[in-house]
């Protein structure tokens, strides 16, 4: 019985809070309204409309397009860009190249020269060559001896300095030492 006298406290708590909050809500309503025909005594009778919204050009009456807003998959809209990343790769060959590029195979964030500067200095060392047919995004044998960057190297290429390198016959593998994954691959 406790229990319903409490629900009913509340009930009554809740309903009490509401009535208030709804006279508040009034009285402001028509302090604005007194102050409003203070100022302006017409404008409490015929209230001022919003502007209109802005519209773009295609939306203008005598201005619209006629047809389908995508050709193809692509905007075909004007103003639209083309050769974006945006176009299905079934109507882009660039586009659907990327789709099928494993991100771990994307080009590493070198320069022509740092390239060509790691190329040089790796291939000059001792190190054996290997003959595997690794490519980006693929494993390579944790058995296999990986060389560091030169640490004056390291210092000037961050973006690299955390790999490690396989030098092959003609070519250079960047390789994630943690996964022993190519991330990619310098040419001569």
């Amino acid at each position: 019985m406790q229990r319903f006298h409490y629900g009913v406290i509340a009930a009554a708590l809740l309903a009490a809070t509401s009535v208030a909050f709804a006279q508040q809500e009034k009285t402001q309503q028509n302090s604005a309204d007194e102050a409003l025909t203070r100022s302006a005594p017409e404008a409490k009778d015929h209230p001022q409309a919003p502007a209109p919204a802005r519209q773009n050009e295609a939306s203008q009456p005598g201005i619209q397009q006629n047809g389908d807003p995508l050709v193809g998959g692509k905007l075909a809209v004007p103003g639209a860009p083309q050769g974006t990343q945006d176009e299905p790769a079934k109507t882009s060959a660039k586009n659907d190249q990327i789709d099928k590029t494993p991100i771990m195979a994307y080009p590493l964030a070198l320069t022509d020269e740092q390239k060509r500067s790691i190329y040089q200095r790796l291939s000059q060392g001792a190190a054996p060559a290997s003959n595997i047919t690794a490519k980006p995004s693929e494993q390579v044998p944790a058995t296999l001896v990986l060389q560091e960057l030169p640490p004056e190297m390291a210092a000037s290429m961050p973006s690299v300095a955390d790999y490690k390198f396989l030098r092959l016959n003609n070519r250079i593998l960047v390789v994630n030492p943690r996964e022993s994954i190519v991330v990619g691959e310098i040419t001569n």
